[in-house]
C-alpha cells in the first residue's frame, strides 16, 4: 500500500505556482498595455534612433526648358504666352471664346520608326486640375510658317511647332500633360 502524502505540503505548492503565473500574466498584460494591436491597420514601426530618414517628398515636374518624356516622343516646351485672343494673319485669322495660350515646343521622335504628334491628345490644367484641349485649327494658324507638328516625325527627327488651347479669360494655367498617344500616361511639366 502506498504511503500518503501530507495534503499539508500540497495547499503551498498549488499557491507558489499560482502565484508565478500571475506574474507572468501581468508581466504579459503590461508589455502589451503600451502597444495595442489594431485588426483593422498596420501601425508603422517607429524609427530606431539613427535609422533611416523619413522620405523626402517628391520634387515637382520639370518646367520650361526642361526635356521630359512620354512613351516614344520626348518634349521641351520653350515659352507659353497666355496674352493673345487672335492668333493668323489676314484672312487666315481665329479668335478664341476667352484667351489664346500658345505654347511653343520641340519634339523628337526617340523611337526606331516614324510616328506622327498628335496634337488633340495633349492637355492644359489649371491649378484645380480642370483640363483643356488643344484647339487644332487655331494651331494651324499659329504654326503658317513653320514645319507643323502634325506630319510624320522620323526616328532621331526634333520638330518645333505650337500648341494652342483656347481657356477662359480669368484662368492661369499650371502645367501641360504632354502625351504620346490618347492612351499614353503622358509626361507633366509645369508652367510657373
Amino acid at each position: 500500500m502506498p504511503t500518503p502524502r501530507p495534503s499539508h505540503l500540497l495547499w503551498p505548492i498549488l499557491g507558489s505556482v499560482g502565484a508565478v503565473v500571475a506574474l507572468i500574466a501581468i508581466f504579459l498584460v503590461g508589455m502589451n498595455a503600451g502597444n495595442p494591436v489594431r485588426k483593422d491597420a498596420a501601425a508603422p514601426a517607429p524609427a530606431a534612433a539613427g535609422g533611416t530618414p523619413p522620405a523626402r517628398p517628391s520634387p515637382p515636374p520639370p518646367g520650361i526648358g526642361k526635356a521630359v518624356r512620354d512613351g516614344k516622343f520626348e518634349f521641351v516646351v520653350s515659352r507659353v504666352d497666355c496674352s493673345k485672343t487672335q492668333v493668323g494673319v489676314e484672312h487666315l485669322r481665329r479668335t478664341a471664346a476667352g484667351k489664346y495660350c500658345v505654347v511653343s515646343l520641340s519634339v523628337k521622335n526617340i523611337a526606331d520608326r516614324p510616328k506622327y504628334f498628335l496634337g488633340s491628345a495633349q492637355k492644359a490644367l489649371d491649378a484645380a486640375g480642370t483640363e483643356f484641349g488643344d484647339d487644332e485649327l487655331a494651331g494651324l494658324y499659329a504654326n503658317q510658317n513653320i514645319r507643323t507638328l502634325v506630319n510624320k516625325i522620323d526616328p532621331g527627327e526634333r520638330v518645333t511647332g505650337k500648341l494652342v488651347f483656347d481657356v477662359p479669360k480669368p484662368v492661369t494655367l499650371t502645367s501641360l500633360e504632354l502625351h504620346d498617344s490618347f492612351l499614353s500616361g503622358g509626361a507633366r511639366v509645369t508652367l510657373r
